[in-house]
């Protein structure tokens, strides 16, 4: 782990983002992490897996995890949701007519998107950045003539995908042009994500905390992107990976190398409690 010096206590809760965070690159959980998050729950320790995905594909993963009930937060945080049971607690849709604008803006952009109904993927064109995301997620994709027509349902999120460097320039232009109707982030290095304002993961955190009675300041958050960034803000303690870029690791209090995650739920699970 990191030689900041932290003092660790037993937390109320413990997020962690998935992809990149608990989830490497290779998409294999590695042993160590699998390890870590089981003594976590076999403490009594409430664990929230906070991320972007499909709640359909987050749920196939989790249980490569071990994962298979409990409260999960997906699409950034616009769905709260019971892994078991499936019933949705908590759904922030975009409103009808700002879906409608951000398909527009994304056709003049002639950029591709991806539109997320009733946790159903949906999409213009059958196109390479479609069918990564689909295999990606593991999830099937409906390819539809007119995306307008299909936000007509409030969506859960819209994705712009697009090589790393133009979201870089245009997520400044999407942020300010949408600034307080929606919620503009970037997750994956090509990914811009689009929700509803309140569809953040500190914002579904909060929401759980109130369910389960845990407090804020005895939380403990994980995370790589910078959609994860206000909810490092926000927990008691937010913990970069260190493989995150300079600004993710600032936002934290404690930076752990992802190969670590495990050793550090570990530590916490034997951590005083905070008096």
């Amino acid at each position: 782990m990191s030689d900041t010096p932290v003092t660790l206590y037993r937390p109320d809760l413990v997020a962690s983002d998935l992809d990149g965070t608990l989830l490497p690159p290779s998409l294999e959980f590695l042993p160590q992490t699998v390890a870590g998050v089981a003594r976590l729950r076999a403490a009594g320790l409430p664990f929230v897996v906070c991320t972007g995905r499909m709640f359909k594909s987050a749920r196939r993963v989790l249980a490569r995890l071990g994962i298979t009930s409990g409260p999960i937060v997906c699409y950034q945080g616009a769905l709260v949701a019971d892994l078991g049971s499936g019933v949705w607690s908590r759904h922030l849709p975009i409103p009808s007519h700002l879906a409608a604008d951000v398909v527009r803006v994304a056709r003049e952009l002639e950029r591709h998107i991806n539109v997320y109904v009733d946790d159903e993927l949906y999409v213009e064109h059958d196109d390479s950045w479609g069918r990564r995301y689909a295999e990606y997620a593991e999830v099937g994709m409906n390819v539809v003539a007119d995306l307008l027509a299909v936000v007509t349902a409030p969506p859960t999120k819209i994705v712009i995908e697009t090589d790393s460097d133009d979201v870089t320039r245009l997520l400044p232009e999407l942020q300010a042009r949408w600034e307080g109707r929606l919620y503009v982030t970037r997750s994956l290095p090509h990914f811009i994500e689009i929700s509803d304002p309140q569809a953040t993961k500190s914002a579904a955190l909060a929401y759980l905390c109130d369910k389960l009675g845990a407090i804020r300041e005895r939380t403990v958050a994980c995370g790589d992107g910078m959609n994860d960034v206000d909810m490092l803000h926000w927990a008691g303690l937010g913990v970069a990976v260190a493989e995150a870029s300079d600004e993710v690791r600032a936002a934290a209090g404690l930076v752990v190398p992802r190969d670590r995650l495990g050793e550090l739920f570990e530590t916490l699970v034997e951590a005083p409690v905070r008096t």
